[in-house]
């Protein structure tokens, strides 16, 4: 049996082990000053993030453009006015009489408006083009909003992670220092060798080191956050603990389908081919003549009011004209222009296939990823609870003198990994899922089980042009 020096030990160790192990937990979370949820920080993203605002700012100069554009239909109004000095003035001579032809002072002003007829259709690509400008950047800003969601939602649980593998490094230190000042009353009642009051150290100095790294862990992983919602990254705060824990109640293939039908770099792909095609007939204008219609009003004069010389008989002159110019030879320059324009009509087809293989992929490995996480939450919450019950029995044994220091030792190493893995994959789990919500084209991911399929490709349809080969020909 074991003696009363061994129970007086027992007792003492119990006691130094729960104390610090109670009075461990909060460590960093007690500090926190101000607290946002998800739907702050993703509210504070979406109105101040840099590249959102950037992609706000593309999408009304698109609009100035396309204006521009369509002012080219319109007739333009030139003025000009200029003057001329003559050191000599000429003269001709009738019957002997000798008339000034014209004077020192030369003063000249004309207005004229033009009206163009015919342009090749240049014109009208160039304002296709520049409409289609418009959804380009109007596409480019969701997909900017859908980025900086889900770095949003990928920082906020990276975060969150990280406080948590805090709260764990502050309990394995204090369940270490624990076990060392068990080893040390052993050792001084000469009840267990040097080697294992030694090991014990060792130990509790690594746990203490990860600690610091967690730490650190912390800081940049907040820091990150509040880069990305636009607040000062040395403010101190946390966020709430609100990671979810529902299972995907939608199929890989209903994911997929909702992907190929909303994501925005789709549309980005079509419009690269409209935009494409409009290439190629922009540069086959050139191969027909330029009509314009043309008003001009011209005056004259030795005076800066133009108002005649006493010379010419007709100081005003108005006059309407129609002109046209045709390139009839540069050497196959435009020839050239076409073949390479339709070359890009081809290009961005196949990048086009390119994207869809690419958000096919990409949906699949966030499916499969999240699925697995979501089953590891079970089985890593069933490992914690295993982990404290072998370390509670195994930690009895040790204060009994039943099992040794390495045992201890052994089982606080597993249990600190059993608590890294469930958080691992709680908040995992989440990130992949706004993974998955970003690689479907939409915010959240609880927005795909709301979707109907015919709803959602019937939006794709009216968002780009569909992917036939007559389209492309009728550009």
């Amino acid at each position: 049996m074991p003696s009363f020096s061994q129970y007086r030990i027992s007792i003492l160790c119990l006691i130094t082990t729960l104390f610090p192990l109670f009075s461990g937990f909060g460590v960093v979370t007690a500090s926190a000053q101000e607290t946002y949820s998800l739907q702050d920080c993703l509210e504070l993203a979406r109105q101040s993030h840099p590249q959102i605002q950037i992609q706000y700012f593309k999408t009304i100069q698109a609009e100035e453009l396309s204006k521009a554009a369509k002012t080219e239909f319109l007739p333009k109004l030139e003025a000009g006015y200029s003057f001329m000095y003559r050191d000599k003035i000429n003269s001709y001579d009738i019957e002997g009489m000798s008339f000034p032809a014209n004077t020192h002072d030369n003063y000249n002003f004309d207005i004229t408006l033009t009206q163009p007829l015919f342009t090749g259709f240049s014109i009208l690509e160039n304002y296709r083009l520049a409409k289609l400008g418009i959804k380009q950047a109007q596409a480019e800003e969701e997909l900017a909003r859908l980025e900086i969601t889900y770095e949003t939602v990928a920082a906020y649980f990276n975060y969150l992670k990280q406080l948590k593998f805090a709260e764990t490094a502050a309990r394995t230190v204090a369940r270490l220092k624990a076990q060392a000042r068990d080893s040390q009353l052993f050792f001084d009642n000469e009840l267990i060798p040097l080697n294992d009051l030694l090991y014990s150290k060792v130990k509790l100095s690594q746990a203490l080191q990860q600690q610091r790294r967690v730490k650190t862990g912390v800081l940049l992983n907040r820091a990150r956050l509040a880069t990305i919602i636009q607040i000062d990254r040395d403010s101190t705060f946390t966020v709430t603990d609100e990671p979810s824990q529902e299972s995907m109640d939608f199929s890989l293939d209903k994911a997929t389908a909702i992907a190929l039908s909303k994501r925005p770099e789709l549309n980005l792909a079509n419009y690269a081919i409209a935009s494409a095609g409009h290439q190629v007939k922009l540069a086959q204008s050139e191969y027909y003549p330029n009509l314009y219609l043309q008003a001009n009003h011209t005056r004259m004069g030795n005076k800066f009011t133009v108002d005649g010389d006493d010379i010419t008989s007709t100081p005003y002159n108005t006059y309407v004209s129609i002109g046209a110019t045709w390139k009839l030879w540069e050497w196959g320059r435009r020839g050239h222009q076409v073949k390479g324009a339709r070359a890009a009509v081809e290009e961005a087809r196949r990048t086009l296939k390119q994207v869809e293989d690419e958000i096919a992929l990409e949906i699949k490995n966030n499916f499969e990823n999240a699925a697995t996480s979501y089953r590891n939450i079970a089985t890593a919450a069933e490992e914690v609870e295993l982990g404290k019950e072998n370390y509670r029995v195994t930690k009895l044994r040790y204060q009994n003198q039943l099992s040794t220091a390495t045992e201890v030792l052994d089982s606080q190493a597993a249990l600190t990994e059993a608590e890294a893995s469930y958080y691992n994959a709680l908040y995992e789990y989440n990130i992949q899922l706004a993974g998955l919500a970003r690689s479907a084209g939409v915010e959240n991911w609880q927005t795909i089980n709301s979707i109907q399929l015919a709803t959602a490709i019937e939006k794709s349809s009216s968002d780009h042009p569909p992917k036939t080969k007559g389209r492309a020909q009728n550009q």
